[in-house]
């Protein structure tokens, strides 16, 4: 079996500080479990809030900036590689469509939450260094990355804990994950073998003709990245906005 360790850590995205949070009077609201209005303002929400929103207590989202993302395989694995994305930012999530929501309901008790959303392009933009073998051809690195993937579709799921503050309900997420697909991946790693720029050249042409079954070996590791990220940000909010407090009354 495959194994994956990955180690992922975002920048702040919000304020540290235990005090509750009145939800924003500029952000609309919907009724609990109404699985129409809940996609439309989610979105109308995170296109509302690339550069932060205080209400919210979160800093910038697009771009979204991650410290590290580490992914290890073992040598079962035809990507037999150790990665690492270093100060990277994800850009695009503001144009992130949200599709259909399932759960949400007033009561989150025992509630599994889903929500499908779709991005035209999302690029990763950082500094990468790699090591190890891909298909059948080794490779070795560092310098600047680009991965950016189009048409992605992504899928979240999780159930919540309930603590009370003030006579309130607020929630945490627990079992979250994060699935995705999508109909390209671009990959262009400047500077490997040490900046022979033939060898380069070869090889990122060779991974991005092969990128399909690359993203196949590697997609269990991103998600579990994009699932550490997301589910950061979604209890950011959680943590400082009383669960009621998000809907009409």
């Amino acid at each position: 079996m495959i194994k994956f360790i990955i180690s992922t850590t975002v920048v702040l995205l919000f304020v540290k500080s235990s005090i509750a949070a009145k939800f924003p009077d500029d952000i609309e609201k919907c009724k609990a479990a109404d699985l129409k209005c809940l996609p439309e303002i989610i979105t109308k929400v995170i296109r509302m809030v690339p550069n932060g929103h205080r209400g919210l207590h979160l800093l910038p989202i697009d771009p979204l900036h991650v410290n590290e993302i580490k992914i290890t395989q073992e040598h079962e694995s035809p990507v037999n590689i150790n990665l690492v994305l270093s100060n990277t930012d994800i850009i695009g999530l503001r144009n992130v469509e949200v599709t259909k929501v399932k759960g949400f309901e007033k009561d989150p008790t025992n509630v599994l939450f889903e929500a499908e959303a779709a991005l035209k392009q999302v690029a990763l933009l950082g500094r990468y260094k790699i090591d190890g073998r891909v298909l059948i051809l080794p490779i070795q690195g560092n310098g600047k990355s680009n991965l950016t993937l189009d048409n992605l579709t992504f899928k979240i799921k999780f159930k919540t804990t309930q603590t009370y503050k003030n006579s309130k309900v607020y929630i945490q997420t627990k079992d979250f994950l994060f699935g995705f697909d999508t109909t390209r991946l671009h990959i262009n790693f400047e500077n490997l073998f040490n900046g022979d720029k033939a060898l380069s050249d070869n090889m990122n042409l060779f991974l991005n003709e092969n990128w399909k079954d690359i993203l196949e070996e590697l997609k269990p590791a991103i998600n579990e990245a994009f699932s550490q990220i997301f589910n950061t940000i979604i209890n950011t909010i959680f943590a400082k906005i009383a669960y009621s407090d998000i809907y009409l009354d």
